[in-house]
């Protein structure tokens, strides 16, 4: 599982946060409430081989990060009948009593209703956990269904009681009055495929008007049967059961002068629903595989993308590292990210991606015939940003020598403030006007 919520993120835990968890395991204050306040006296190699033998079906560890710091953990065990038994520990002192539990747990609780298949969550707390039971009760509708009095010993040998606690399915769901707008990611799977490429479609389809063909769609078609493929960075997002972005990586080379080669990765398209957009889709997308890539061990990633937007996830211009295409040339769109200190240290190069990405016009009209026909969108004419520029500006924008708006998109902003005559109140109002046309440009 992993589901985000603005700065929250709750992600299945892996052998890396072996040691993690074990300091909060060991330690009493951290575990007080479950019994154990001299803690579990663990190691991180056994923490390893339990956590190897997680499974999504039977009983899945999580670790909750705030912003990107590790501050708790969560589970789920799978009781049979379609129920789920799940636990909770904020085990950062400094991010308790701050509400986090509440989303946490209305975050999860909604994933495992609505994309696990449960119909019934149980859960249990010590009876003098009083502001555990007011958040189940009050906050989430868990339904109080008995005590145990003085049922079991903590470390200290001394006898606790607890309250057993269970939600079902149809309440939680009666109890939503708003839609709770959380991401799931999880990986693409086959069944998703044909979903996947309409999403694709008309998530480029904004330049249909002013491109000859819109190739994306069959590009995420022929990748996945493409040996470049990498499934275990082919992720969806999901809100409310909606595919609503998708993001795929591939192989892809330097090669240098030698015609030594260094693979890398790359990925493209990354894709959200026109309607999703601006809504942190893409930056979850983003984040998560560019740290799944990091843990799998590939060695950096370099791309042709927005130079406004891909900066923000630390990609830096290709040039910087000694790349340039496989023509030799560079640009601000050739971007490359190092996914650990040195990756790139000595090797330069021109990059080779898949031959997937050249894409045969004819065979990109055929493949676009297999879905519902689209009216292609006109393209917004150049003019509706010159009249609301001064002279110099205007002056500025014409020497571009663009027909439309559309033709902004690729072009970055510093690019862009660089002519003489562009000042910053010249660049807001062409991010104003291109927000009016919908269509995205510049910093945020």
């Amino acid at each position: 599982m992993i589901i985000k919520q603005g700065n929250l993120t709750i992600r299945n835990a892996t052998v890396a946060d072996a040691k993690q968890l074990c300091l909060w395991w060991n330690d009493g204050r951290v575990m007080a409430h479950a019994g154990f306040p001299k803690g579990l006296n663990e190691t991180p190699d056994n923490i390893r081989k339990n956590l190897l033998t997680d499974t999504d079906e039977i009983h899945r560890r999580h670790i909750i990060e705030l912003g990107e710091k590790p501050i708790g953990e969560m589970n789920y065990r799978n009781k049979g009948n379609r129920t789920a038994e799940i636990g909770i520990k904020i085990c950062d002192f400094s991010a308790q009593n701050k509400g986090y539990g509440t989303a946490l747990l209305t975050m999860f609780i909604d994933a495992l209703f609505t994309y696990y298949g449960y119909e019934k969550i149980i859960l249990d707390t010590n009876i003098k956990n009083l502001r555990a039971q007011y958040v189940y009760e009050k906050k989430l509708g868990f339904r109080r269904i008995g005590v145990r009095e003085n049922s079991w010993r903590n470390q200290l040998g001394e006898l606790q009681s607890s309250i057993d606690y269970e939600l079902n399915r149809d309440d939680w769901n009666a109890m939503q009055k708003e839609p709770l707008n959380y991401i799931h990611l999880r990986k693409e799977c086959p069944g998703d495929y044909r979903t996947v490429e309409e999403l694709v479609r008309e998530a480029f389809w904004i330049n249909s008007g002013i491109r000859d063909i819109i190739d994306e769609p069959l590009i995420t078609h022929k990748l996945r049967l493409s040996p470049d493929f990498i499934p275990e960075l082919d992720y969806v997002a999901e809100i409310k059961g909606k595919i609503v972005g998708h993001i795929i990586y591939s192989k892809a080379k330097v090669v240098d002068d030698e015609d030594r080669e260094t693979m890398v990765l790359t990925f493209g398209p990354l894709s959200v629903l026109p309607e999703y957009q601006n809504k942190g889709i893409g930056r979850a997308l983003m984040n998560y595989t560019i740290t799944e890539a990091r843990r799998l061990g590939y060695r950096a990633i370099v791309i042709f993308g927005h130079p406004d937007y891909y900066p923000r996830f630390g990609f830096r211009r290709a040039a910087e590292f000694g790349l340039t295409t496989s023509s030799g040339h560079t640009f601000d769109p050739f971007m490359a990210l190092e996914l650990y200190p040195g990756a790139l240290d000595g090797i330069k190069g021109k990059f080779f991606e898949s031959s997937v990405f050249n894409v045969n016009a004819d065979e990109a009209r055929e493949f676009d015939k297999t879905f519902p026909y689209k009216e292609k969108l006109d393209p917004i004419p150049l003019s509706n940003l010159l009249s609301r520029l001064d002279e110099g500006a205007r002056v500025a924008m014409e020497s571009l020598q663009l027909k439309y708006l559309n033709d902004l998109i690729p072009r970055s902003e510093a690019e862009i403030a660089a002519h003489d005559g562009i000042d910053k109140q010249t660049i807001e109002t062409i991010k104003a006007v291109m927000g009016e046309h919908g269509l995205p440009w510049g910093t945020a």
